[in-house]
């Protein structure tokens, strides 16, 4: 027993001799120098999000928390300081998009942080306008008609379990129904004939499908009926120089 205590000994001494030899030796160079920082400091850090050029491309739209909450700001494509345009001191507020012909800005906010984002506009008057109101709806935008003279909108507003997708006119607000969804279809592109609309849909972590639908028929189209591999792109269609749709 004795021996075998010397044999351990003898293993353990070397390592702790060389562990001691080696801190000494690393206390001697010189450390790398390094800044601290408050929690104040590390608090204030501001936060800028999301891009939009303007019609005229001389101002650039984002979202930024430089008051402690989010709004909407916009900045010369020059470089300046921020500049708020909403001053919401309670709800975060993102930007979405200027309008494409005129400095009118597009937004978005919940209320008192239920989730339940509306779309707003900012008119060139200053004025607010809630463009998707109602109670417990969600919406969202999904893009410009080709010729810029309306917008698509996704609300939940008639099923909370189900979007549905609105055509709606940049200039009098007033909307059209493209699609109602009854199934959970993901909304992926409109064509820019604004005759079809593509989806997507996941059967399994695995297995997911693309559907076609026509706006003039109410047809749905199952487009990719075989069983394939996880799409993790939305379909987006393109349209050729002749019109035809692709």
């Amino acid at each position: 027993m004795q021996s075998k205590k010397m044999w351990v000994a003898s293993l353990v001494l070397p390592s702790l001799l060389f562990l001691s030899g080696g801190l000494c030796a690393n206390d001697g160079k010189t450390k790398r120098p390094f800044r601290q920082y408050t929690i104040e400091q590390f608090i204030a850090t501001t936060t800028v999000a999301g891009a939009s050029f303007s019609p005229d491309e001389k101002q650039i739209l984002v979202s930024s928390n430089q008051s402690g909450i989010f709004n909407v700001h916009v900045v010369p494509v020059g470089g300046s300081q921020l500049v708020p345009i909403t001053k919401s001191t309670t709800d975060s507020t993102y930007a979405v998009s200027y309008f494409p012909a005129d400095s009118r800005v597009l937004y978005t906010r919940d209320q008192g942080g239920d989730e339940n984002n509306h779309l707003y506009v900012l008119g060139t008057d200053g004025q607010e306008r809630d463009l998707t109101p109602g109670e417990k709806l969600k919406a969202r935008f999904a893009g410009w008609a080709r010729d810029d003279k309306a917008l698509f909108v996704l609300t939940n507003e008639r099923d909370p379990r189900f979007f549905d997708l609105y055509r709606m006119d940049a200039s009098s607000y007033e909307r059209r129904l493209l699609y109602k969804d009854d199934a959970g279809y993901e909304l992926g592109s409109i064509s820019n004939d604004e005759k079809w609309i593509a989806f997507g849909k996941s059967k399994t972590t695995s297995d997911s499908d693309i559907y076609l639908y026509s706006i003039a028929t109410g047809e749905m189209r199952h487009v990719t009926p075989t069983r394939m591999r996880q799409i993790t792109t939305s379909p987006i269609l393109t349209q050729s120089r002749a019109g035809s749709t692709t």
